[in-house]
Formats: C-alpha cells, structure tokens, sequence
C-alpha cells in the first residue's frame, strides 16, 4: 500500500468545519484517467460500493466524485465512509461535511458531505460555500449549509483541477443555476478541471410536498424533458460560460435516478452529470452503471453510478 499521511483543515476553508485530506503517494502516470460520479446515498453500503468499483466496467477508477458520504453517522454504522473507500481502493481523498447533526452540547462530529478520491495526491484544496434554498429543513437536527469541493492533482505533468457539488434537490432550476455559478466562480480559473457530481437537474421546483404530484404527471406525459433537460436548468448555460463540456462525458438521455423499481426507465430523470474543461473524454467511453450487486440485486443506492474515460 501506499505511504498515508493526513491533515485535518489544511485548506481554504471558509465554511463552518474544516475538510479532512489524506494524502497517499501517486500512481503512475496513465495514458487516460477514468472518472466515476456517485451519489452514494450516506455511503452505508460502502462494501457494496467496493465490490461494485472492483468489476468491469467501474474497475480501476483514478478519479471518483462522491456525494451524500456520511462520516460518524449512526445510519452507516458510525463509519467514516469516504476514508474507508479510499484506503480500500489505496486512493488519496479530502472530504468535507456540508451538513452536521448537531448535538446537545459542543460541535458536531458526524456528518453528512462529499468527497473527491484520487490516484494522486490533492493540493490545494478548496470548500465552496454554496446558498441555501429558504425551506424548512427536513431534518432539524442538521447544521452547516451546502459546499462544494475542489483540489488539483498533477497527471503527466499536468495540473487538473477536480470538484464535486451536490445541489439542492428541494430548490428550482434558478437556484440551482445560482449554486452552480457559485461553485464556477471559485474554482481555480484556466485551468483543465473534471467537475461532477448530483446536480438534481429535474427541470422543475420540488419546494413543497405537494410539488411532486403535478412533476408525476409531467413526467407520464412529457418524459424526455426528465432526461434531456438542458433547456430548463439554466446551469448548463453557466457551465458552457466557464468554458465546460458535458457532451461525451454523459450518455445522452440515459436517466441516472431511480426513485422505484416501479417507475419505468423511460421517465426516470437524469440528475447526475460529468463536465470536463480543456480535456477531452475518449469516444463512446461514457456509461451509467446500476447501483447494485447484480441484475437482480437490491439497489444500494436511488441513483446509479457515471463514468467516462478521459485523454491526458
């Protein structure tokens, strides 16, 4: 395995908890990088998620973006998921807890966040506070607010910037757009970079309860907009601003959500995404992967698993 060591905060860090980094030394250098997005769904089924990244076609990743990764969290039996999954995979990571649950007295120590897993070694790495759609919290235990994460890794001699952001399901396209330009406005500039992650593009608001009835018969009656929706999520204008592609690095109109095994695949969204600047994705080497064991295995997660291949 190769060499650990690991820093706590060592970052531009303007949120209200510092990242955790864990550098280990890097792999060599390789004529491609495979990237995989997940939104793990609290990462409690981490040996799943391992089993899964070990086979074809998910193998051998070099860059894996995770959301929703609990750390300390009683759900996923108190462990620290994303440190876990790295050491496993002999991957470095930095990990930041958006959100905390909060305790009767003194500063959370569990968390629910994102993280970036690398083959190289994360430098500079960034916590980019993100707004917050005014609703009433679901969860009141919760503290903290949404951030993305950033670091580079240098492949070939090549400084690449990496980042993950979740955005806010429970927002419409406008903050979202608000979130993403956020997130583009402080990433390192000019630089080759690989963003992704669940940008919850669902074309819609989902503010309220009673939202998701009239988005149901939406979906029935118009279910393409759900997995080519581009021209209601102002945030891939912003995207293509800063100088982002996602074409190549996405399978065109392939949904990545599945709320049930009920609900048809035709009108399963597609939220999760991969955006690459000043790189290039090798042709035909983009997939979304199930979030389970086998074809008729239990989902260990509502969102499945994307990936491209990319040139360096």
């Amino acid at each position: 395995m190769r060499t650990a060591a690991a820093t706590v905060g060592a970052a531009s860090n303007p949120h209200p908890w510092g990242p955790i980094i864990v550098n280990r030394s890097a792999s060599p250098d390789p004529r491609h990088l495979k990237v995989v997005a997940f939104n793990a769904r609290s990462g409690r089924a981490i040996d799943k998620m391992l089993q899964r990244l070990k086979r074809p076609p998910l193998n051998h990743p070099q860059i894996i973006l995770l959301s929703e990764m609990d750390w300390h969290v009683r759900r996923s039996g108190w462990r620290e998921t994303a440190a876990e999954l790295a050491a496993a995979l002999d991957m470095s990571f930095a990990y930041i807890g958006e959100f905390g649950i909060s305790r009767r007295s003194g500063p959370p120590v569990s968390f629910i966040g994102n993280a970036i897993l690398s083959a190289w070694p994360l430098a500079d790495v960034r916590v980019l506070p993100l707004s917050r759609a005014l609703l009433r919290s679901r969860d009141h235990r919760l503290v903290g607010a949404p951030a993305g994460l950033t670091g580079t890794i240098v492949v070939n001699r090549r400084t690449i910037v990496l980042g993950v952001a979740h955005l806010n399901s429970r927002w419409d396209p406008a903050g979202r757009d608000l979130q993403m330009s956020q997130f583009l406005r402080q990433m390192p500039p000019g630089i080759p970079a690989i963003i992704g992650g669940d940008f919850n593009t669902t074309t819609v608001s989902l503010s309220h309860p009673v939202s998701f009835i009239p988005v149901m018969g939406l979906m029935a009656l118009w279910p393409a907009r759900f997995r080519h929706p581009q021209k209601w999520e102002p945030l891939f204008h912003r995207l293509r601003e800063a100088g982002f592609d996602t074409t190549g690095a996405n399978v065109r109109g392939a949904p990545t959500f599945t709320p049930s095994r009920l609900v048809p695949p035709f009108i399963r969204p597609k939220l999760d995404w991969l955006a690459l600047r000043g790189l290039k994705p090798i042709a035909g080497s983009a997939l979304v992967v199930p979030a389970r064991s086998s074809a008729l295995g239990r989902r260990f997660s509502d969102h499945d698993f994307i990936m491209c291949e990319v040139e360096v």
